[in-house]
């Protein structure tokens, strides 16, 4: 078996030209492209390099020479460190005209377009409003310490993080009382993970355990409840094996607006910044221009966030999810909140969909798509036969959106109007959202 070579440490002075789609300055030196951590445009830095490849490199700034006018102080004591953010040497404004400058990018790019008209771009709050994480723990024996955050950027250990200003403050602000209360377990060093869900009044978190729990151990996380304001559940498998430690947790988010209470388990996907998520909702809800004529289908509809508030509006909607779980959720949603407008259908939209009720013979003059990383190439190309002539997409990767943008157009459809939204301020995540018309 061949063993990999060890990088040969090298230091580079470099001139930083732009800014990549991953937040890295991006610099050119003897032929090769170097994507540098931590540096902007317009900076001289020192840099390490820590990657190697035939035609780029990374590196890692050590030193910054001469600093953009844009760099700022960043708030956390091991940014640079911990894998969780990545920005915080930019101001949030500076931040997202960024990302709104990669989104014009991947649609010129890639689709040769630009919407006739550009949103401003949307943001709410920069710090504390993380809900939803994993989170690493590891009990390091040098240290005599539990640590319990995010995993550093440059390899699977835990950063040595006392709080996290990106976490909701419920969890970010008591990191160091959370390893205390797990180092009291016999356990402890068969804890690899804790999942965070943080609804608008209670605390969850999901403990990842390798061995069984003693007697004493649950004692010691019931304490650790109390002292904290807490909830604690226990996964010793499988997400099946989920349980609450002592109670049930009823999770909720609300749409004020919309008069919306929506339900969730704690480990169903949410969106991790709320109040983003209701101007977010708010948006697309504007775009639609819904009335009481419009049949509407929402297409990656998870446990109903769009599609319970649209059907306040239309006459009639369609959630499709492939996830049975949050389909049987959002059937409860639209319960608890009095719509009876809303039918929610179980489909994997990567396969054939021909078949199914919801799209036998039907059609929908207006349509949501917020699907994953991925994108939805799949069944943007069966908007036409569903008559869809007004689309709002909502997108969590630029490229997958430009990608979906350039086949709409082949089939079509016109780019009216597109924008960026911060959901993940401190990082280079990039949530935007695109309004097409037939």
């Amino acid at each position: 078996m061949g063993r990999s070579r060890k990088l040969k440490l090298k230091t580079y002075e470099l001139e930083i030209e732009s800014l990549s789609h991953e937040g890295r300055g991006i610099a050119h030196l003897e032929d090769k492209v170097i994507f540098v951590s931590g540096a902007l445009p317009g900076e001289r830095v020192i840099a390490d390099r820590c990657f190697s490849r035939a035609k780029f490199e990374e590196a890692d700034v050590t030193k910054v020479l001469v600093a953009s006018e844009k760099r700022i102080d960043p708030k956390c004591a091991v940014f640079g460190i911990c894998g969780g953010c990545s920005f915080q040497h930019l101001s949030s404004g500076d931040q997202i005209e960024a990302k709104w400058e990669w989104l014009k990018d991947a649609f010129s790019s890639q689709a040769k377009v630009k919407p006739k008209n550009w949103l401003e771009p949307l943001q709410v709050q920069d710090w504390g409003y993380r809900r939803k994480a994993r989170m690493g723990v590891r009990f390091v024996v040098k240290k005599d310490k539990v640590l319990v955050g995010f995993r550093e950027k440059k390899s699977g250990w835990i950063a040595n993080m006392d709080r996290c200003e990106i976490m909701h403050p419920s969890i970010g602000e008591h990191l160091v009382a959370l390893g205390e209360c797990i180092k009291k377990l016999s356990i402890k060093s068969q804890i690899p993970q804790l999942e965070v869900a943080v609804s608008e009044s209670d605390t969850v978190l999901i403990l990842r355990h390798l061995a069984p729990l003693t007697a004493e151990d649950e004692q010691i996380l019931s304490d650790c409840e109390k002292q904290l304001n807490i909830i604690f559940y226990t996964q010793s498998g499988g997400e099946n094996t989920v349980k609450p430690l002592n109670k049930t947790a009823i999770l909720t988010y609300s749409h004020p607006e919309y008069n919306i209470i929506m339900a969730f388990l704690p480990t169903d996907f949410t969106q991790v910044n709320f109040l983003l998520n209701q101007k977010m909702v708010s948006l697309a809800m504007d775009m639609l221009a819904l009335n009481d004529n419009d049949e509407v289908i929402d297409l990656f509809c998870g446990l109903g966030n769009f599609t319970l508030p649209m059907a306040r509006y239309a006459k009639h909607v369609v959630g499709v999810e492939g996830d049975a779980g949050l389909i049987e959720r959002a059937k409860e949603n639209a319960k608890k909140n009095n719509i009876s407008n809303a039918d929610f259908y179980k489909a994997d939209l990567f396969k054939e969909v021909d078949g199914f009720e919801w799209f036998r013979g039907k059609t929908y003059n207006k349509a949501l798509i917020d699907p994953a990383r991925s994108g939805a190439i799949e069944i943007v190309e069966l908007l036409p036969k569903l008559g869809v002539e007004r689309l709002v997409y909502v997108s969590c990767n630029p490229a997958t959106l430009a990608r979906d943008t350039e086949k709409l157009i082949e089939i079509g459809y016109k780019l009216e109007t597109a924008g960026v939204m911060d959901m993940f301020p401190q990082t280079a995540h990039v949530e935007s959202i695109a309004l097409f018309t037939k």
